[in-house]
């Protein structure tokens, strides 16, 4: 089974794209110059040969000396002419004037001078301007020759220049062309190589330092999570766009369509509006909207900010009829009467383990199973079934006992607690609520504090028309301006909206003419002190 290859890393791919990229096109346009640039230094060479050679040939002094009848003195007036020129051209190897006999009447090596010419006869008659440049072998070697006519006023033909460029020193002149195209065509290389690593880098920070299979791979998760939530969840950009939109959100919404990802919200469910979130950057909590007819929606709005910026909001919606069965789960009902069937059940079991030992004449074995259920009762599980008559009361505070040793704290019943029936009649429901809120936040408070030791105790004391409910905790405490607000409706230091718990418990206390008080200091702790009375 052939193997499939493994995802490489965005900035080696990065890299071995542009560099391949960046390679290719430079090798093209440094070839594609380098000829340009060849062809063109040799055009320039050619006529720059044409030019010197046509100059001479032009020139009066070599006009006038070659047709002089005098060659000796013709010789000694042209050479300084011609060796001082030759000296200030640095581009021309050679230089030689020949005469109709065919005598070199100049030559740049002084050897040559006055010597017979044995090379190539120039032809003029096929150069409309007498002048031609091609490529010969000469005593110098392999070269690039120019030939011009000499004409004296009257026409009449006296010779020809002929000006020398070595082929050896023309392809010097090209090499260093290539050279310097060469050297070009690295730097924009190691310059692409530079910048292909920043576009990298700067790629992957864009991307949080994940790869691209990490990435996808994470996007799949995301997307599985949020379809599996109950809460409907709902995003759109700034423009009110829908960007995602879950099943459960399509469900409470009541909305048919498959594909709804770019429509605006408003045009999808009129009831949404999220432009204010957009528009202000805050959230807002517990709207409720109605979709359809006798359906309530509860909306959270939140915006969704880049730094410092607002790119979209996000909308979670719950179904109030669910919202409210959580409620009650939160109040205690649910969590009392199966924390009381447990109970009741493991009771029962024990009993029957009981029964069955006396029945079968193991007495003994009966003691000794006695004798270890009461070592095992004598801990806080017995001292609350003890002296909290109240067994929906007995069941929470078991149960709380049982999460407060998951959050590694020391949960403890006060010394002297006792919850008599005969001593005050109060709906349970409300004693569970009342309690339980008190010891959820403060195990809230504690879970946040790392300090060492969490202590969580409660008391419960009755006397005849009277409760006295204490739960003091080793929290992050209350500071004394929150303390005037907790009890408001929506006021939570936690940020999240929840804020109803002390509200509620509250309201009952005020049902029962009680009175709640709080004592707290930062980072010690917070006590809450409740009184209750069953007479109204």
């Amino acid at each position: 089974m052939k193997k499939s290859r493994p995802i490489k890393k965005i900035q080696q791919e990065i890299l071995r794209t542009l560099m391949i990229l960046v390679s290719i096109m430079t090798v093209l346009i440094a070839v594609i110059s380098i000829i340009v640039n060849v062809r063109s230094e040799s055009k320039r060479i050619d006529q720059n040969l044409e030019n010197i050679a046509q100059a001479i040939a032009r020139s009066q002094i070599v006009q006038e000396e070659l047709s002089s009848d005098n060659k000796q003195q013709s010789f000694s007036a042209m050479q300084p002419y011609l060796e001082s020129l030759k000296e200030s051209l640095t581009n021309i190897d050679v230089i030689s004037v020949i005469d109709a006999d065919g005598i070199r009447r100049f030559h740049s090596n002084d050897e040559l001078t006055d010597s017979i010419y044995d090379g190539t006869i120039p032809t003029f008659q096929n150069h409309k301007n007498r002048i031609y440049v091609t490529s010969d072998v000469g005593p110098s070697g392999s070269q690039r020759r120019a030939y011009a006519a000499i004409y004296d006023e009257n026409g009449n033909y006296l010779g020809f220049v002929l000006a020398v460029m070595l082929n050896q020193n023309i392809h010097r002149t090209i090499l260093n062309t290539v050279v310097i195209h060469l050297v070009c065509a690295v730097a924009v290389i190691f310059c692409a190589v530079i910048l292909s690593k920043h576009l990298s880098g700067k790629i992957k920070r864009l991307l949080l330092g994940y790869e691209p299979d990490t990435f996808s791979a994470m996007f799949s998760v995301r997307e599985n999570i949020l379809e599996s939530l109950d809460e409907g969840i709902l995003a759109v950009d700034t423009d009110e766009k829908i960007i995602f939109i879950n099943k459960a959100a399509k469900n409470i919404l009541h909305i048919q369509a498959e594909h709804i990802e770019g429509d605006k919200i408003n045009e999808i469910s009129p009831v949404l509006s999220i432009k204010r979130t957009l528009t202000s950057g805050e959230k807002y909590l517990g709207i409720t909207v109605h979709p359809k007819q006798d359906t309530d929606v509860l909306v959270d709005q939140i915006p969704v900010m880049e730094q410092d910026s607002i790119v979209g909001a996000l909308c979670i919606l719950r179904d109030r009829t669910e919202y409210t069965k959580m409620m009650e789960d939160l109040s205690g009902v649910r969590y009392m009467v199966e924390s009381m069937r447990a109970n009741n059940h493991d009771f029962i079991n024990k009993l029957h383990v009981i029964l069955g030992l006396i029945q079968m004449g193991n007495v003994k074995e009966a003691s000794e199973y006695i004798a270890h259920i009461t070592a095992i009762q004598q801990t806080l599980i017995h001292n609350i079934m003890k002296n909290i008559e109240d067994p929906s009361v007995a069941a929470l505070l078991i149960g709380k006992n049982a999460r407060a040793a998951e959050l590694n704290i020391r949960f403890t019943l006060k010394s002297g607690s006792k919850l008599s029936r005969n001593d005050i009649s109060l709906l349970s429901g409300d004693l569970v609520t009342i309690i339980g809120n008190l010891l959820d936040n403060a195990m809230d408070s504690m879970n946040k504090n790392t300090n060492f030791p969490k202590e969580l105790s409660v008391g419960l004391f009755t006397k005849p028309h009277a409760m006295l409910i204490s739960v003091d905790d080793t929290g992050t405490g209350i500071s004394p301006e929150n303390q005037k607000l907790i009890f408001e409706n929506g006021f939570s230091t936690k940020g999240d909206g929840r804020g109803t718990g002390l509200f509620v418990v509250n309201n009952l206390i005020k049902k029962y003419g009680g009175s709640i008080s709080v004592e707290s200091e930062p980072d010690a702790g917070t006590s809450f002190t409740v009184t209750l009375t069953d007479e109204r």
